[in-house]
């Protein structure tokens, strides 16, 4: 068992309240609940009762591979899992969850979300993420890393509307309802907003398969991040990224999402 392991099973003695393979995980906090299965990534957000997202997922691709990998149970080995409730004098729910996963080779990928609901019937929500890459090799590790995101607003498919500004955040809108993820770090090497079916055909294809830079989107829409790396003998790379939902559009929107940033800055 290697340190990184070590440490993510000692927190899951110390702090988990769930088994470490089965689930599914639900986290709730405030108007929002979200769901997450150790076969198949986030397959759930409620905000208000409402469904918005269909599926979430990750990907990762060696040097060595002929095609992309699914980060689950049965592409990887499941280490460990964990939730915790980091506001239980206001909210009994457990709001976080964290998944370690590894190849037996010497890849970990480590996998953190922290949900953060709104007032009920506010139409806010957040998702906080971040990734851990480890490679606890002696040899310096290459490999290709993506996300995977298909959100349906409002519960229905086919009208949406998404772009991807700045090479880090993905937008999208429908029902009234705006959702931002922004890469805070480190800048994705590529990107693509698409169709949900050219997108999940592109990572099942059984071949190399890179991102196309598309940057909008009208329909049924998803989108995927990529990040090609090096990862030194014995370290690991970190990504950070943040999910907003709102309602759109209209400045008390924006103010409300200002509100809600700054109660997780201050947890």
């Amino acid at each position: 068992m290697s340190k990184s392991t070590t440490v993510f099973a000692l927190a899951l003695i110390g702090l988990s309240s769930t088994a470490l393979a089965g689930g599914p995980y639900v986290l709730g906090d405030g108007n929002s609940t979200a769901t997450f299965a150790v076969d198949s990534g986030q397959i759930a957000w409620e905000v208000d009762g409402v469904s918005q997202l269909f599926a979430q997922e990750f990907y990762f691709r060696r040097a060595s591979d002929t095609r992309e990998h699914r980060v689950d149970s049965t592409n990887l080995s499941l280490d460990g899992v964990f939730t915790t409730d980091t506001n239980p004098f206001t909210d009994t729910r457990h709001d976080t969850i964290g998944q370690l996963y590894s190849d037996g080779l010497g890849l970990e990928i480590e996998t953190r979300f922290s949900l953060l609901g709104g007032n009920a019937g506010s139409g806010m929500s957040d998702l906080a993420e971040q990734i851990i890459l480890r490679n606890n090799t002696n040899a310096t590790m290459s490999l290709s890393f993506f996300q995977y995101v298909d959100f349906d607003l409002g519960g229905d498919t086919f009208d949406d509307q998404g772009r991807i500004v700045g090479g880090n955040t993905a937008q999208q809108t429908d029902n009234g309802i705006f959702l931002s993820e922004t890469v805070v770090t480190p800048l994705p090497t590529l990107f693509q907003m698409g169709s949900s079916n050219d997108l999940t055909s592109l990572f099942d294809d059984n071949a190399i398969s890179n991102l196309d830079g598309t940057v909008s989107y009208a329909g049924d829409v998803a989108w995927a991040f990529q990040w090609d790396i090096t990862i030194g003998a014995g370290q690991s790379f970190s990504i950070s990224k943040d999910k907003l939902i709102t309602p759109a559009p209209g400045s008390l929107a924006l103010l409300g999402a200002a509100g809600l940033m700054t109660r997780r800055r201050r947890r």
